[in-house]
C-alpha cells in the first residue's frame, strides 16, 4: 500500500507542495510562494502583524506569480490589514514604516497634484515598502537609508533615479519628524555619479518625407504586425503629430470632442487660414490649451475621414484607434507598427533611437529650426513644458552652423540727428566690426597754399572725407 503524503492528503492539501516552496528575488525571504495540491495555481504567504497572510496568485506561471506576488506583498504591508484585527493599533503599529509611509503617500492626494502623488505612491509601493517593510521609522538610521541606496545602484539603477527614490524616502520620514514619531531626520548619503543630458533624437525633414511614405507603402501592402493591420490612418497620424506638439501619452486620452477648429481670417492662403486649438486633459504637467501649425488641421480631417468609413469619428470617440478601450493595449500596439514603419524606411543612424516620442522631439526642433526667431517661452507653455526642458533636451541638438543667419543678424540701429541730417548711428562693440573693410583709405588733400591754417579750400575741390564706420561697404559684418 503507497503511503500518502501530508501534502496530498485531504487535511494538508493547503500544505506547499514538495520542492514547490520558494522566495521571491529581490524581495524579503519571508514572502514566500509555493504550489498546493488543491489547486494548479501558485499562492504566496507572508507573516505580517503576528500572523501569516496567504493569497491565491490566479496563475500557473512562474515568472507571473512571481510579479504578483509582488504586488500581494505591497498590499499586506500597505493597505488596511497591515494594522491589528481589533481595537486600535498600538503605538508600535502605528509607527512602523509601511503605515506612516502609506499615511504620508494619501496626504499628497490633492487635486491638481496627482502626478506628484502617482510618482511618490508608485516609487513607495516598488522598493521602499520592500526594503524597509520590518522596520520602524524609529529605527531606520543613515546606515540603512545607505544600505538602500547602495542596493539600487548595484541594481542598475542611474543615481538619478537613485536620487527619486531618496527624496520619497525624505520626505516620508520628514513627515515622520513632524508628527513627533522621530526627533530629527537621518541624514542622507550623497549618490556619486555623473548625471548626463539625453539629447533626444529627432526626424529631420527629409527623413519625416521617408516615413510618411513608408507608412503609406506598408497599408497599400496589407502588412499586419502581431495580427493588426497598419492602416493609412498611421501616415496621417504621423504628420499629425509632427504639426501638433503632442506626446504620445496624449494619444491615450484625446478624443475628437477636444479638438476645435479656429479660423484666422487675415490669412488669405487656404494652407495657413485654420488651425486647430486642443483641449485634452493632462497626462504629464498642465492642462493648457495647446495650437497647432496650420498643417494639422488639413492631417486631422484626412485622419476623421478615414475613422468615419470605418464607422468611428464621433465627438466621443478617440482620436487615435478608438476601437481600443484599453488605451494601454493602444500605445503597445500602436509602438510596434511605428517601429516596423521606422526599420522600413530605413532611417534608423547609428546611435539614434526613434520612438513616436521622436515626433513630439521633431515638432519642437522644427519650429526652433525653420521658426522665424521663436520664443522659447510661448513655444515651451504651448509644447506643455518648461524652457529649461527645451534647452536642456531640444535645443542641446542645435549646432552653431544651424543658426548661422541668427548669429550673424543685428537688431535694428536708432539714428541720430546731427543738424537737419539723420546719420546712422555707429556701432562701437568691438568685434562686429571688420576693420579691414570699415577703415576706407582715402587720398591725402592737396594744399591749397603754403599756409593750409589760414585759408580754406575751395568747396569745389574739397575731397571727401573718410568714409566712416556706418557707411562699411555691403559684405562687412556691420549692419
Amino acid at each position: 500500500m503507497v503511503k500518502t503524503s501530508i501534502s496530498n492528503s485531504k487535511a494538508g492539501a493547503s500544505n506547499p507542495l514538495a520542492g514547490t516552496l520558494q522566495t521571491v528575488p529581490g524581495q524579503p525571504p519571508r514572502l514566500k510562494i509555493y504550489q498546493i495540491a488543491s489547486s494548479p495555481y501558485w499562492q504566496a504567504r507572508v507573516y505580517v502583524n503576528g500572523r501569516y497572510r496567504i493569497s491565491s496568485l490566479k496563475t500557473t506561471d512562474l515568472k507571473k506569480a512571481q510579479v504578483e506576488a509582488k504586488r500581494f506583498f505591497v498590499k499586506a504591508l500597505v493597505e488596511a490589514d497591515t494594522k491589528p484585527a481589533k481595537g486600535k493599533p498600538t503605538k508600535s503599529d502605528a509607527s512602523s514604516f509601511a503605515i506612516v509611509g502609506k499615511d504620508f503617500i494619501e496626504s499628497q492626494n490633492i487635486k491638481g497634484k496627482e502626478r506628484r502623488y502617482n510618482d511618490d505612491r508608485i516609487r513607495f509601493n516598488k522598493e521602499l515598502v520592500p526594503f524597509f517593510s520590518t522596520k520602524d521609522v524609529t529605527e531606520i538610521s543613515s546606515a540603512d537609508i545607505g544600505a538602500f541606496s547602495k542596493k539600487l545602484l548595484d541594481e542598475g539603477k542611474s543615481p538619478a533615479t537613485t536620487n527619486q527614490y531618496l527624496i520619497v524616502l525624505r520626505k516620508i520620514l520628514k513627515y515622520a519628524a513632524d508628527n513627533r514619531f522621530i526627533p530629527v531626520v537621518p541624514n542622507f548619503p550623497r549618490v556619486a555619479g555623473r548625471n548626463t543630458v539625453t539629447k533626444r533624437d529627432y526626424f529631420t525633414v527629409d527623413e519625416l518625407k521617408k516615413l510618411t511614405k513608408a507608412a503609406g507603402q506598408l497599408a497599400k501592402d496589407g502588412v499586419k504586425v502581431r495580427g493588426v493591420l497598419i492602416r493609412d490612418e498611421l501616415q496621417h497620424l504621423i504628420s499629425f503629430m509632427v504639426n501638433s506638439f503632442l506626446r504620445p501619452s496624449d494619444l491615450r486620452v484625446i478624443r475628437h470632442l477636444h479638438v476645435t477648429v479656429q479660423d484666422r481670417p487675415e490669412e488669405a492662403s487656404p494652407l495657413y487660414n485654420r488651425f486647430l486649438l486642443l483641449s485634452h486633459p493632462a497626462t504629464k504637467t498642465t492642462d493648457q490649451e495647446v495650437v497647432t501649425m496650420p498643417a494639422a488641421y488639413r492631417y486631422y480631417q484626412r485622419l476623421r475621414e478615414c475613422q468615419i468609413k470605418r464607422g468611428f469619428g464621433k465627438d466621443g470617440d478617440y482620436l487615435w484607434m478608438p476601437e481600443y478601450e484599453n488605451r494601454d493595449t493602444m500605445i503597445a500596439v500602436l509602438g510596434r507598427q511605428f517601429r516596423k514603419v521606422v526599420n522600413h524606411a530605413g532611417i534608423e543612424s547609428q546611435g539614434e533611437k526613434h520612438t513616436m516620442y521622436s515626433l513630439r522631439h521633431s515638432s519642437i526642433m522644427l519650429r526652433l529650426l525653420m521658426g522665424d526667431s521663436v520664443n522659447t517661452l510661448p513655444l515651451a507653455r504651448n509644447a506643455r513644458t518648461s524652457q529649461a526642458m527645451i534647452d536642456k533636451h531640444y535645443a542641446s541638438r542645435l549646432t552653431p552652423m544651424m543658426a548661422v543667419d541668427e548669429l550673424h543678424s543685428f537688431k535694428a540701429k536708432t539714428k541720430k540727428k546731427r543738424g537737419k541730417t539723420e546719420v546712422p548711428a555707429v556701432d562701437a562693440y568691438v568685434g562686429y566690426l571688420d576693420e579691414g573693410e570699415a577703415e576706407v583709405p582715402v587720398k591725402p588733400q592737396k594744399t591749397a597754399s603754403k599756409t593750409p591754417s589760414k585759408r580754406l579750400a575751395p568747396k569745389s575741390k574739397a575731397k571727401a572725407p573718410p568714409r566712416s564706420p556706418s557707411k562699411a561697404p555691403r559684405g562687412s559684418d556691420q549692419p
